[in-house]
C-alpha cells in the first residue's frame, strides 16, 4: 500500500471514528451540558447515602460536599421553609425539604439534582442568588445543576421545593 493510500485510509477511519463519537454524544442527553460535569456524573454513578430531609430549619440534616445523597422529602405541605422559594413551585402533590451545609472554602459550588426540583440557598436569613444553572431533559445523572458563589464557615440552609417525587438524589461540588 502506498503512503498516500495509507494516509487516505487513516483519515477516513479517523473521520468515521469522530462521527461515531459525535453521534454517541448526541444520543446521550447527559453529554449535552456545556460545563465540564465529569465530577458530578462520577458521583451520580456511586451509591447514595440515604438521608431524611428536614421539615424545618431545626430538623435539617447536615450534608457534606462530594457525596451523593438520596434525600427523602416530605410532602410540601408539611415543610416550613426559611424563606419563600425564589420561584413559585407550590404544586399539589409536590415535595420539599431542608438540609444544612457549611463549607471549608469560599468559592463557586454546584448543587446537582436528578429531577426538576427548585433549589435555593439561604444564609443569614437572606437568599443567595444563583450565579448560573443548567438542566438537561432526559438526563437524571444529574438532571439539573445550579451554581452559586458561597461563603465559607457560615451555616447555609439548602431549600428544595416543587419536587415531583419524594426521593431526590443530590450532590454538592466545587465548580471546577
Amino acid at each position: 500500500m502506498t503512503q498516500e493510500r495509507w494516509a487516505a485510509r487513516s483519515c477516513a477511519t479517523l473521520a468515521l471514528s469522530l462521527a461515531a463519537s459525535l453521534a454517541s454524544a448526541q444520543d446521550d442527553p447527559c453529554a449535552r451540558f456545556s460545563w465540564n460535569v465529569e465530577h458530578e456524573r462520577a458521583l451520580f454513578a456511586t451509591t447514595p447515602q440515604a438521608v431524611a430531609a428536614g421539615h424545618d430549619a431545626a430538623s435539617a440534616p447536615r450534608l457534606e460536599p462530594n457525596r451523593l445523597y438520596q434525600l427523602q422529602l416530605p410532602a410540601a405541605a408539611e415543610v416550613t421553609l426559611a424563606l419563600p422559594p425564589g420561584k413559585k413551585t407550590a404544586v399539589d402533590g409536590s415535595y420539599a425539604g431542608l438540609a444544612r451545609l457549611s463549607l471549608p472554602q469560599p468559592g463557586s459550588y454546584r448543587v446537582s439534582a436528578d429531577q426538576p426540583v427548585w433549589i435555593d440557598i439561604v444564609a443569614d436569613g437572606k437568599m443567595i442568588d444563583s450565579a448560573d444553572f443548567q438542566g438537561r431533559s432526559g438526563c437524571l445523572a444529574p438532571h439539573k445543576i445550579v451554581q452559586y458563589s458561597l461563603p465559607a464557615g457560615r451555616e447555609l440552609l439548602l431549600q428544595l421545593s416543587g419536587a415531583p417525587s419524594a426521593g431526590v438524589r443530590l450532590t454538592i461540588t466545587a465548580a471546577g
